[in-house]
């Protein structure tokens, strides 16, 4: 239970649905060291500390959640970073690549193969796609710069979905490049 939400019931429970206060503030029970402690905590554990990962080669940026998304290293021809979650069932990739004779269509249209593709979307410079594909949830953003391709997947399991959503939503705002 949050802060927010223990604060809204303990008020409820003191001064009802009604406009008539039952108790006073001074009149409640002191709540014990211990208790705040594990409320401090608990709202501590919620935050999320995002690192930038930088990519030198193909120009672009992604923000990423630290501690919950591990680096792996850059690859070794540069083009890009895998990380993973600690227990490896989340998985993040970010990547560029030339374009050479593909075109954004081209990848766009690879992109759904074999997948359940739930939401899509594509512009002159970019497109995103997300869905399902072997249990797990995917988001994959590619943007076209110049002759690059510059693109992030992000795959976890459908139980996660809950916690990772909103770290997708986050990842997709900052990517650029």
């Amino acid at each position: 239970m949050t802060p927010l939400t223990l604060s809204l019931a303990m008020c409820l429970l003191v001064f009802g649905t009604d406009a008539r206060p039952r108790a006073t503030l001074s009149q409640l029970p002191a709540v014990p060291e211990t208790a705040r402690t594990a409320l401090k905590l608990s709202a501590s554990n919620q935050r999320i500390t995002y690192l930038t990962y930088q990519n030198a080669r193909y120009g672009y940026t992604v923000e990423y959640p630290a501690g919950i998304l591990v680096p792996q290293g850059e690859a070794d021809n540069g083009d890009g970073q895998k990380f993973l979650s600690r227990d490896g069932r989340a998985e993040l990739l970010a990547y560029g690549s030339n374009r050479l004779d593909r075109t954004l269509q081209d990848e766009y249209r690879s992109a759904q193969e074999n997948r359940e593709v739930t939401y899509k979307l594509i512009r002159r410079d970019m497109f995103v796609v997300s869905g399902r594909a072997g249990g797990k949830i995917f988001y994959q953003k590619t943007l076209l710069r110049g002759d690059v391709f510059k693109t992030f997947i992000i795959e976890y399991d459908e139980s996660e979905r809950a916690r990772f959503d909103q770290i997708t939503t986050r990842i997709a705002r900052t990517f650029a490049g």
